[in-house]
């Protein structure tokens, strides 16, 4: 068995080099005529085929996604491509306007899901069903970015579960076609079955997939090529607008996992000059009560399993391996260079740049710090914390070459701006922050802002039962003294404990405060010196500057107003009162603004927007095209060629 899989993972390694036509082919001619899909043996090879052609729908994905977001700009190097994904001019011609690159996908899974024997077992446990359930989400997933990229709930695109043999089958005018909400209903209920189920990992954690032409040696996490079944369903769910159920998925994923807010925290070097610098810290800042965990770019390492990386797309490290990708290039990295170098080579013709609407929104961003009082060296805890506009963390600049921050400027022309987040060729699909983050998305639509805010703030743990107002209250003592910083509700809290666990009985021992950190906390705090740990009454998000509870700046009231003047100035013609349904809106964009520092030039930016501009419509808040204004003001820096203000708009023309 062994041996079987060694040889396997070599033609993983390779990510197999047969030729492939349209997406009508599988991958693999054995896919067709070989009959072990019904045998006791092992499928991993077909497996392995259709992550061969997640590989080649990767750079669309992408680039739509990125493109077609409010957070780059084309260059005068860009490719024509691009630059029309970006102005909403492409049409059928375009590059990266093919359905097929999905049907393809689509049409492996429905082979494999057709012909695998699911009753195999070796003793008590069945020996095909992770994997089939496996395939059954790539399946969702691959639909599910059909519907994202073509039209929504506007337009209908061709759906099929059964395999296709022939080209006209999906031209005939009689095929089935759903909307992205009738194709939830449809695959939703197949996929639940199989909820809980890890996915395959084909017998180990990092194998070797080659080398590049300058000499870095590539590994992959095989276990990392698959979406797990629960996270597709939340994001089906997210789409669909079945807030709880998307939650409650969401929730089984992480707390199955034991997957906590990780500690990633990133300072924003080169955002302030050194005056500014000396003004807010001594020179012993970091010795004493900060700690500067610039670690957020640790996330994009190449490595088998990064910190918060839970799927992503390996690309071939040449094109002898397999298939690559042209998405380093855009962003200044020449990954397949044969000049031999220590790190990844860079090329003069940047394709994509930060967009203006990326650096308003990151230079302007708030920054927490606790100050050092020279008089209390010793202090157990900074009794203040005290903020500046000092920029976001996740936008950290260094001039230089040692790409150590997300974005790296050329020493001799800081125009120049090289993005590291995509110098491996992985292009990341999910992360246990997208997760995090789309969960708060749903809980705010549920009618719960502030467990969303939390998930910025602090963190999901036992600590927001805490943080209720009146929360252990002293009943001896009839004048308590104030405790602004309690921002929860207990109907928040008995959600945690019942639909959307985090803190039933069987989860709370998971969800501690020591080791939870809010999302907000990787980009926008300081946190207390790990040299004064024995010292420290509190750990976790409790101990960022973000978290702590004597940070009374960020906090729901005057974030959520902040927001609501914000949105009043974009719309005048709007009254943004105090309602709740005002506050969940408004709660939806600060969400946004964290996406936006968070995960851009991930090429996820135009799914999010679409999804959030459909859903402020459906709500009919503000009228029913208010989404669709919403969604024109964010791409007017893009200059679009058609008026965003139409939904049809918004996506490419179905090929």
């Amino acid at each position: 068995m062994k041996k079987i899989l060694l040889s396997i993972i070599a033609v993983f390694g390779l990510f197999s080099v047969t030729s492939c036509g349209d997406m009508l082919e599988t991958d693999n001619d054995s896919m067709v005529t070989d009959p072990s899909l019904g045998s006791k043996t092992d499928s991993v090879f077909y497996a392995l085929g259709i992550a061969q052609a997640m590989q080649q729908l990767a750079d669309q994905y992408f680039y739509v996604g990125e493109m077609r977001g409010e957070l780059v700009s084309p260059t005068s190097a860009t490719n024509t491509n691009l630059r029309q994904l970006a102005d909403y001019s492409a049409n059928t011609s375009n590059r990266y306007d093919s359905a097929y690159v999905y049907y393809k996908v689509i049409n492996n899974c429905n082979y494999y899901l057709a012909h695998r024997d699911t009753t195999l077992y070796t003793g008590s446990q069945n020996v095909t069903i992770n994997e089939y359930a496996a395939v059954a989400a790539w399946r969702a997933w691959a639909y599910l970015q059909l519907a994202r990229t073509y039209g929504g709930n506007e337009q209908k695109i061709p759906f099929y579960t059964q395999p296709l043999t022939a080209l006209t089958q999906i031209n005939e005018d009689n095929c089935d076609k759903k909307t992205l909400v009738e194709i939830v209903e449809e695959l939703a209920p197949q996929l639940e079955k199989f909820s809980g189920l890890e996915v395959p990992n084909f017998g180990g954690t990092s194998f070797g997939i080659g080398t590049t032409n300058w000499g870095n040696s590539k590994s992959i996490n095989p276990a990392r090529i698959f979406v797990p079944v629960d996270v597709v369903l939340g994001e089906m769910y997210l789409e669909a607008g079945q807030w709880l159920k998307a939650a409650q998925h969401y929730c089984k994923y992480l707390c199955d996992n034991h997957l906590t807010t990780e500690k990633i925290m990133s300072f924003p070097q080169y955002s302030m000059n050194s005056s500014t610098m000396s003004d807010l810290f001594p020179d012993d800042f970091h010795f004493q009560y900060n700690t500067i965990l610039d670690n957020y770019g640790s996330v994009f390492a190449s490595l088998p399993s990064p910190i918060d990386v839970v799927t992503y797309i390996p690309m071939a490290v040449s094109s002898m391996r397999g298939t690559i990708t042209s998405i380093p290039l855009a962003f200044g990295y020449d990954y397949y260079s044969t000049d031999r170098s220590t790190i990844c080579p860079r090329v003069d013709a940047i394709q994509i740049a930060p967009s203006k609407a990326f650096h308003e929104l990151v230079d302007s961003s708030i920054y927490y710090y606790y100050p050092r009082d020279p008089q209390s060296p010793n202090a157990a805890y900074p009794s203040d914390v005290k903020y500046a506009k000092l920029g976001d963390g996740r936008a950290s600049r260094y001039k230089g070459r040692s790409d150590v921050a997300i974005l790296n400027m050329d020493i001799n022309d800081t125009t120049k701006v090289y993005i590291s987040k995509n110098n491996t060729a992985n292009v990341y699909l999910f992360r246990e922050s997208t997760i995090y983050l789309h969960l708060a998305e749903a809980l705010n639509r549920l009618g719960y802002p502030e467990l969303a805010f939390a998930i910025l703030r602090n963190g999901i743990s036992t600590y927001l039962e805490d943080l209720v107002p009146g929360a252990n209250q002293d009943p001896a003592n009839p004048n308590p003294a104030p405790e602004p910083y309690k921002y929860m509700t207990q109907a928040a809290i008995e959600l945690l404990k019942t639909q959307v666990p985090f803190l039933d009985a069987t989860n709370r021992n998971i969800f501690v405060p020591e080791s939870t950190y809010g999302i907000h906390n990787h980009g926008a705090g300081t946190e207390n010196a790990v040299e004064n740990e024995n010292l420290m009454t509190v750990q976790g998000s409790q101990a960022t500057a973000v978290g702590s509870k004597n940070n009374l700046h960020y906090l729901p009231e005057p974030i959520i107003s902040a927001k609501l003047a914000e949105l009043s100035e974009i719309f005048p013609d709007i009254t943004f009162g105090g309602t709740k349904a005002d506050t969940i809106n408004a709660m939806e964009d600060i969400l946004c603004d964290e996406y936006a520092k968070e995960f851009a030039f991930e090429g996820k930016r135009f799914y999010d927007l679409q999804r959030m501009a459909r859903h402020k419509n459906e709500s009919g808040l503000y009228g029913g095209n208010f989404g669709s204004r919403w969604f024109a003001n964010k791409l007017k820096g893009n200059n679009p060629a058609v008026d965003l203000t139409v939904p049809k708009n918004w996506y490419l023309p179905f090929k």
